[in-house]
């Protein structure tokens, strides 16, 4: 067949060679040999002494598309004759040769005791026309594989290569039982066209023993994650009654009062909360202790646990109640949307305040001092909704504020559709760095710009009278998001405002004037004692004061000249 004919499949038969030296030769059949032990090693750690290789002739037997063994050569003289065993071709493989179309030959082999291998260098004949094929014994050109093309045989130094029949290369399958070991053939360099390029190693068909596959290792099964356990919490049902008799009583984990259920705690119960625990209320709770006879909530152990918790439409009434050793969040008590009622309560000894939104507060005769406050005001009631506070004769103040200039009691309007009402009458408030007492208006103001007429809903309406403020930088700060607003329906007089902080101001601090109030909407303070007979000191309206000075927007002669009697005295 001609060089330059096509055979199946598209692939040109012609023969591809490359010269290359001695030394690169011995260098690679070194490596493949190597590379070859090593395999042979690992797959047939021992071998059976009576086994033997298949040998073929030289002068007989074509070339396998697969070649196994290793080559064989004079290493001195370059052209050696070399046995060269093969493997078995590929069951019913045919070859085009010379278009006859006449089946390759099988291959005749006798068994053989494989010879101690040496390195033969190959030479590199010229590539010409076709020639007769050279069925000499010693080849000494390295054979040319590629997956889809013929092999051609080798060919003496200086013949020139003629067509032979080609048998196609053996594809690689699934490693089948055989009955002895085979053996491996190494790596055949494949080298470009015209005898050019840079050689490249690419593997040969090879045919491998059975190899028992290792067992595979056991697959350790998912963990399932459980669930997150619900915090264990007990359920009040009905009407609870705790009595003295049962006295002291334990609560381990969180206690929630449904909504229509009612709590009763009489008067002498002690309430012990373990760290962390809370009582929650959708229900009604009575705390209905006596003078000599408190109801008490304190902690189990010095650890501080979490609070008391009023939830929307909840009801919680303590007279004559202390509160101690609470507020681990911040918040030892709180109520949202429904009603909070204090008589005669001590809360000292907590690490958190009072937190009141949108739920009716009523506060008398109590007390919220010598607690840690880690945010908040003492008392901090937000409304978003019209509603009421009442505080009466109650003590607030000598508590630890972590924020500094943070006021004692803030009470917010954050609508600007409804009113709250206030009465307070009689409290002392004192300050640590801020003002005594905050009424903050979040929501814009909808009625009209005249100072003094009220066209639509003021934020806060009501009497702040006889109350003592003291302490901190101001005594009342009044703040609102819109500075012309009408002139608030508050009723505020005969409160002593007196003993505050004054601003590095030459003139203040010379006659130690601080600051009594601030407002930011038009307010009425009349009636009031500022600290001094001369009344309080404004240094445009009255320079002459030595009082609590006094904001733009107050209004605040007559004043009191001397301290009224219904203020506490600190």
């Amino acid at each position: 067949m001609d060089p330059n004919d096509t055979q199946p499949g598209g692939q040109s038969g012609r023969t591809i060679t490359i010269r290359l030296t001695r030394d690169t030769i011995m260098l690679i059949a070194a490596l493949l040999f190597l590379g070859t032990a090593i395999l042979l090693a690992v797959v047939f750690p021992s071998v059976s002494p009576n086994s033997s290789a298949p040998t073929a002739s030289a002068a007989t037997t074509p070339l396998s598309t697969a070649v196994a063994g290793r080559a064989t050569a004079d290493a001195s003289t370059p052209g050696a004759a070399a046995a060269t065993p093969a493997a078995t071709s590929a069951p019913n493989a045919t070859a085009q040769g010379d278009g006859a179309g006449a089946a390759y030959p099988p291959p005749t082999s006798s068994p053989a005791t494989a010879a101690e291998p040496t390195i033969a260098e190959p030479t590199i004949a010229e590539p010409t026309s076709a020639a007769e094929p050279d069925t000499s014994a010693s080849p000494t050109e390295l054979p040319i594989f590629a997956p889809t093309r013929s092999v051609a045989a080798a060919e003496t130094p200086g013949a020139q290569p003629t067509a032979r029949a080609t048998t196609p290369i053996a594809t690689f399958g699934q490693p089948t039982a055989a009955s002895g070991p085979a053996n491996t053939t190494p790596t055949v360099p494949v080298f470009g066209e015209n005898g050019g390029g840079t050689p490249t190693l690419e593997p040969t068909a090879t045919s491998l023993p059975p190899t028992r596959p290792p067992a595979p290792s056991p697959t350790r099964r998912p963990t399932a994650v459980p669930a997150p356990t619900a915090v264990p919490m007990d359920v009040l049902r009905g009407t609870v009654r705790w009595t003295a008799a049962q006295s002291p009583i334990v609560l381990r984990r969180d206690q929630r009062l449904v909504a229509g259920a009612t709590l009763l705690i009489e008067p002498g119960v002690e309430v012990r909360l373990a760290p962390g625990v809370s009582l929650f209320a959708d229900g009604t709770v009575y705390a209905l202790g006596q003078p000599d006879r408190p109801v008490r909530f304190v902690g189990l152990t010095p650890q501080r646990w979490e609070g008391i918790v009023g939830r929307p439409g909840a009801n919680i009434t303590l007279e004559n109640t202390e509160i101690r050793g609470g507020g681990a969040g911040g918040t030892v008590l709180e109520s949202s949307g429904g009603n909070l009622t204090m008589h005669h309560v001590r809360i000292n000894d907590n690490g958190g305040h009072v937190q009141v939104r949108d739920s009716r507060l009523e506060m008398r005769d109590s007390e919220i001092a010598g607690n840690d406050m880690p945010y908040g005001s003492a008392l901090e009631a937000s409304y978003a909704s019209g509603n009421g506070v009442i505080l009466t004769n109650n003590r607030i103040g000598g508590n630890r504020m972590l924020v500094r200039g943070t006021a004692p009691v803030r009470i917010s309007n954050t609508t600007s559709t409804e009113i709250i009402n206030l009465d307070l009458r009689g409290n002392l408030l004192v300050g640590d760095g801020g003002p005594d007492l905050l009424l903050v208006h979040e929501g814009g103001y909808t009625g009209g710009l005249d100072p003094r007429a009220v066209a639509g809903p003021s934020p806060f309406l009501g009497t702040l009278t006889c109350n003592t403020l003291v302490g901190g930088t101001d005594g009342l700060s009044l703040r609102g998001e819109v500075a012309q607003a009408p002139l608030l329906p508050l009723a505020v007089n005969n409160n002593a405002i007196e003993k505050h902080t004054p601003p590095i101001i030459p003139v203040y601090l010379e006659y130690g004037i601080g600051r009594g109030a601030t407002s930011e909407m038009a307010l009425d303070m009349r009636n009031n004692w500022w600290g001094s007979p001369l009344g309080p000191y404004d240094p445009e309206r009255h320079a002459d004061g030595r009082g609590e000075s006094v904001g733009d927007n107050i209004e605040f002669g007559p004043w009191l000249t001397e301290r009224p009697a219904c203020a506490p005295s600190q």
